[in-house]
């Protein structure tokens, strides 16, 4: 389990927001919504078998504290690399004290991150 002590990278949170350039047309580009404290852990290879069979996208976990405004739809950035949120956050126990967040890391082709 993860203790609140753990929390020790820091973590951005990303969303989609489209604006308008100069030609009147939309542009979406992902912008930083908040930076928090977390703790990024790969899934374990037994976990990661397990897991693939359920969510075959979903590599890792991220935890950070509680927080409402938290949705699937945004992405985190951490140390140059990106996560997606794949599914709603957990509230761990029930108890709004932390949020288990789980992610598929993402990478281009070329194998550089985007």
């Amino acid at each position: 389990m993860i203790y609140t002590g753990k929390l020790n990278r820091r973590l951005t949170f990303q969303r989609l927001e489209a604006k308008e350039d100069e030609m009147g047309q939309d542009k979406s580009s992902w912008q930083d919504y908040k930076t928090v404290w977390g703790s990024v852990k790969p899934y374990k290879s037994s976990e990661y078998n397990f897991m693939g069979k359920l969510k075959p996208e979903v590599s890792h976990r991220i935890y950070v504290r509680f927080r409402n405004d938290i949705t699937a739809d945004m992405r985190i950035k951490y140390h140059g690399r990106i996560f997606t949120i794949e599914g709603p956050p957990l509230d761990i126990d029930e108890r709004h004290e932390l949020l288990e967040i789980q992610c598929k890391e993402v990478f281009e082709g070329n194998g550089y991150q985007i």
